[in-house]
């Protein structure tokens, strides 16, 4: 099976997602700056967490369909390690996926994002791509995960900005042979912390940011 190609005002066939809330098609956005993203070729996208489903404090609104998916009591997932030697624990967040997809071992997932944030530091919220074999998704993902982005990059590497442009990602999945699987796109809050064996209080991880997703294939 291959992935959708592209996202319609109708909804999401053919993926899964965390929560209707936190995942959903947009045909524009508005970043933190007030200006609106639309996407290049004027088409609708995903967008994946909702940063405005946040009271003043910027803790999520405590409604069912705004439950974030908590990283911090799943055994799948692993806390990054930054060049500069600190480490960001996954905490609450959102995810998109689609089950059941097959990438030839030649052939590389590519698909075209924007990575906006909405806080500062000490809060990191990264984008990461996970690869599941056999959509055993109770099992850990492949390894290492595939880092998109995150609010640390574009603080300390990129001057500060508050989004991405929109940019095209290819990734080739370090597998024996064909991939068939799930594909799952997650945006997380994190904390970045000095000492790798603390996991902060999850209640900490409540200002999200997002990631906007035009486009997907398998070339």
């Amino acid at each position: 099976m291959g992935i959708p190609s592209n996202f319609s005002h109708k909804g999401l066939a053919g993926f899964h997602v965390s929560s209707s809330k936190l995942v959903a098609v947009e045909q524009q956005y508005q970043n933190a700056e007030g200006g609106y993203i639309v996407s290049p070729k004027g088409k609708c996208f995903v967008r994946i967490d909702n940063p405005r489903a946040a009271n003043s404090d910027g803790l999520r609104q405590p409604d069912a369909d705004n439950a974030a998916y908590s990283l911090t009591e799943e055994k799948n997932w692993l806390p990054r390690i930054h060049p500069d030697g600190t480490l960001t624990h996954g905490g609450k967040g959102a995810w998109l996926e689609c089950r059941n997809i097959l990438i030839p071992e030649n052939k590389c997932l590519w698909f075209r994002y924007a990575f906006l944030r909405f806080a500062s530091l000490p809060t990191n919220t990264f984008a990461a791509l996970l690869f599941f074999p056999n959509d055993d998704t109770s099992a850990a993902p492949l390894l290492p995960p595939h880092w998109i982005c995150c609010v640390k990059d574009l603080q300390q590497d990129r001057g500060g900005i508050y989004q991405t442009d929109w940019t095209e990602d290819s990734v080739r999945i370090d597998y024996d042979g064909d991939f068939q699987g799930t594909v799952r796109w997650i945006v997380s809050t994190g904390h970045s912390v000095t000492d790798r064996g603390a996991i902060p209080n999850n209640t900490r991880f409540a200002r999200p940011g997002c990631l906007l997703i035009d486009a997907i294939d398998i070339r």
